[in-house]
């Protein structure tokens, strides 16, 4: 399931039991430094949680549209009582697709007093079918209050590789998860990828295609093939400044 994800093994396998065992808490707390992938784990559990759901919907939605049943909100800018009351009130209502609703907030510890104040009402009287995942680098900001009502996992630095960061490992590593099986793996680097730049989308694209194409030579396959002309296509519309997160989102959908 967390495949994809590096380090924080012992977070991870908890999490994964829980979720296999269906004893998920509905409110969690994501602690840990910026950068070492908490809100990719909590973005992970969310998309298992409304895997049920149609992924074959989500190319006809909208560019900033994700899910229905998918919330999320970002704090980087603060986090006013308004976004609560919204959030407190579509989590009252049943899934649209799903089985469950799941909400993200991101840099959590941005919200004001009033905001946190409205979210521990949701808290505390959460829906069956409702999931929160609350994502911070500052846990003590956090009410404790509200961090009571939560169960906190804290995520600590990962050693990283400096090849990691190289372009062409950057690049293999998302040709695999392109060629992977799973749809939650590819929804997930979409998204990601959709945070680079034009140019850099394009490189990656260019890596990609030219893994295909050595494959195509010693594996001739009308899938493969297929790929191939996917991605062409895909290349082609960056270049007339397509929407890359709906882009990115159609192709990843596709294969």
């Amino acid at each position: 399931m967390f495949e994809s994800i590096s380090g924080h093994k012992r977070q991870l396998e908890l999490l994964e039991k829980a979720l296999r065992n269906g004893k998920l808490a509905h409110a969690y707390v994501f602690a840990g430094p910026e950068g070492v992938g908490k809100k990719t784990v909590a973005k992970k559990l969310a998309l298992e949680l409304i895997e049920a759901s149609s992924f074959s919907d989500l190319p006809k939605l909208s560019p900033d549209y994700f899910h229905p049943d998918l919330l999320e909100i970002n704090g980087a800018e603060g986090i006013k009582i308004e976004q609560i009351r919204e959030l407190a009130y579509k989590l009252s209502l049943k899934p649209y697709q799903a089985k469950h609703k799941v909400a993200l907030i991101d840099h959590a510890d941005q919200m004001t007093t009033e905001a946190a104040n409205a979210l521990l009402k949701v808290l505390e009287e959460p829906k069956s079918y409702t999931f929160l995942f609350l994502i911070t680098s500052n846990p003590n900001k956090l009410p404790k209050t509200i961090l009571s009502r939560c169960q906190k996992i804290t995520f600590g630095p990962i050693e990283r590789i400096p090849e990691v960061t190289d372009e062409t490992l950057e690049a293999d590593r998302l040709y695999k998860i392109f060629m992977s099986n799973s749809k939650v793996d590819r929804l997930i680097s979409a998204y990601d990828m959709a945070g680079f730049e034009t140019e850099e989308i394009k490189k990656i694209f260019d890596l990609w295609l030219n893994q295909l194409q050595q494959n195509l030579q010693t594996q001739a396959s009308k899938a493969l093939a297929k790929k191939v002309s996917q991605v062409m296509l895909a290349r082609k519309f960056l270049d007339q400044n397509v929407n890359s997160k709906l882009l990115l989102t159609n192709l990843m959908l596709k294969t």
